[in-house]
């Protein structure tokens, strides 16, 4: 599935609902295209988005709201058929409430507060998993392990010893545009080596974050190249 992900944005407190906003629009691939801060203006958005054909796709959505409780805006969502992805976001912590998101099948649950990083892992986790899922048609059991294992684990891998953290995130970022890269590519794009590019995208490789395979019709022995799993 491609495209921008289409996000309404639902806190009962105007001025966090606009920070959340903003994050989102920061996010690579995601813009928040409404807020709401009461249960009922959030249902009649996701409703008006989706008969004037640009559905919303995924909803931030805080548990406490002036009118309804968050998850209370989740089941009459699914009571009204609405197939959007959910994303709690909220400062509960009881186990309660957890299991209850969980029953109603959201995709995330971010504790407040948090920072615009871990933010953004999470979208970049949904992102992940909307894209394992996101062709018509049916999907082995291998792409459905991938699509949860994407929302059950951060997006991006931590550095190990003699890698830089910076420079790992900017080569996921180049290799989750969708193309087979190949390391060559990867340094040309950027201020690094080769070799050096080549060793990050191992790394990657090796964690299960992207996949290599041999690129033919080059001069010489077969290039790896290496595109993103999700």
């Amino acid at each position: 599935m491609t495209g921008t992900v289409r996000v309404l944005v639902v806190d009962d407190e105007p001025l966090t609902a606009a920070a959340h906003a903003e994050y989102v629009d920061r996010s690579p691939g995601f813009r928040a295209v409404a807020t709401a801060v009461s249960g009922h203006t959030a249902v009649q958005a996701v409703q008006a988005a989706r008969r004037a054909g640009r559905p919303v796709d995924l909803v931030l959505l805080d548990v406490n709201l002036p009118d309804m409780s968050g998850l209370d805006v989740a089941r009459t969502l699914r009571a009204r058929g609405e197939s959007v992805d959910l994303l709690v976001i909220t400062a509960h912590r009881d186990v309660a409430t957890v299991r209850e998101a969980t029953t109603l099948g959201v995709v995330g649950y971010l504790i407040k507060p948090f920072t615009y990083a871990v933010f953004e892992e999470k979208l970049a986790a949904y992102r992940s998993y909307r894209s394992a899922l996101g062709r018509a048609g049916a999907v082995d059991q291998a792409e459905v392990d991938r699509a949860f294992a994407a929302l059950a684990s951060p997006v991006r891998a931590a550095a190990p010893k003699g890698l830089s953290a910076q420079t790992l995130a900017a080569v996921t970022e180049l290799v989750r545009g969708g193309e087979w890269l190949s390391a060559g590519e990867v340094a040309e794009r950027s201020t690094l080596s080769r070799v050096t590019a080549r060793r990050y995208l191992e790394h990657l490789a090796d964690r299960g974050l992207v996949r290599r395979r041999s690129r033919y019709g080059t001069p010489g022995r077969p290039e790896l190249e290496y595109a993103w799993a999700g």
